[in-house]
């Protein structure tokens, strides 16, 4: 499979490209490569990527980011951060790849626990995963060529955050065990799904 992973420096997109390159041809595009730059961000940079590249059979966005403050000094700027880089930056991105995949390719997204288990302080990144989580289910039914669309939603990553405490309740999740989420929503046949890991 040619498969194209966006945000594949992070703490998520370098070990699933490192995992998946073993079996199929991967290229990793995050925004400071200086082979393969891409800003979700900006529909055209999405658009001038994928016309470099082969015809894809998949896409895994890892990337996206959002304000982690408090509730009480939130302001709609930092609100839309979150929406303009890890939501906005997502739907385009299934708007725009939907012409560069095979049929029958598949584009998975990336959220995470927030958006059912809030933290203090998660109120911009809660809002962007749970409207995601929306956005995929509806909007796969509608996708043509038999393009699959699912959304992978980790717990905190093991190892990511300070000690081995507990966020949002739940026990961080190790790398191994997200890659083989990932893997899922590559290789089988559900769309429309927010497969869970936490």
């Amino acid at each position: 499979m040619k498969i194209l992973i966006i945000g594949a420096s992070g703490i998520i997109g370098k070990p699933l490209f490192e995992s998946l390159k073993k079996e199929h041809e991967v290229f990793g595009a995050y925004r400071s490569s200086t082979e393969y730059p891409v800003d979700t961000r900006d529909t055209a940079s999405v658009r001038l990527l994928l016309e470099t590249l082969p015809k894809l059979d998949a896409i895994i966005n890892a990337a996206g980011s959002a304000v982690w403050e408090e509730f009480d000094l939130l302001t709609e700027a930092d609100y839309y951060v979150g929406i303009k880089d890890k939501l906005m930056g997502q739907v385009n991105l299934v708007h725009t790849a939907k012409e560069f995949l095979n049929p029958n390719g598949s584009i998975t997204l990336t959220t995470g626990i927030l958006a059912d288990f809030p933290e203090p302080s998660s109120a911009g990144l809660a809002l962007v995963n749970g409207a995601l989580h929306s956005f995929v289910m509806a909007a796969a039914p509608q996708l043509k060529n038999n393009i699959r669309l699912n959304v992978v939603a980790p717990g905190a990553i093991k190892g990511s955050i300070e000690g081995e405490e507990l966020f949002a309740g739940h026990a961080p999740v190790t790398i191994e065990a997200v890659i083989d989420v990932y893997k899922e929503a590559l290789l089988g046949s559900r769309t429309g799904h927010v497969l869970k890991i936490y």
